[in-house]
């Protein structure tokens, strides 16, 4: 003889303990009249390492929290306390250029590559100084 839960659904050997933190935001989501998250509602966050060239600290960044290069460069510039951090985009002369990691171990602008493959692909990033980026640059 199957046993149901006030919910409606049958009780099987893995429902009968006390519901994890998951279950009780989804029941808690329905009386209320809200739907539970779903997968594609919860956006990933991607946290990389960021270190600056003469500060002995490093901090950290959720790159997808950002929606294009030049909102990660400004967040970079409050962070770091300046305003000499830019994109070597050949639109501006900058004391400092950022740099990324790449899954491959490769060192690349930040800027060279579309955003989403940036997100995807970034493992740490570096403030360097500009003049060192330069030969880093594909339209150097």
């Amino acid at each position: 003889m199957a046993s149901y839960g006030d919910d409606g659904v049958e009780l099987t050997e893995l429902t009968l303990g006390p519901p994890g933190a998951s279950a009780r935001r989804a029941r808690r989501g329905r009386k209320n009249g809200h739907p539970p998250p779903s997968s594609s509602m919860i956006q990933a966050a991607y946290f990389v390492k960021v270190s600056m060239d003469g500060t002995p600290y490093l901090r950290k960044v959720d790159v997808a929290a950002y929606g294009d290069y030049l909102e990660l460069v400004e967040a970079l510039n409050d962070m770091f306390y300046c305003s000499t951090i830019g994109l070597m985009d050949g639109y501006g002369e900058w004391e400092h250029a950022v740099v990324y990691e790449d899954g491959d171990g490769d060192w690349m602008l930040v800027g060279d590559v579309p955003w989403e493959m940036f997100v995807s692909s970034c493992k740490r990033m570096r403030v360097m100084r500009a003049c060192e980026a330069r030969g880093l640059s594909s339209n150097a």
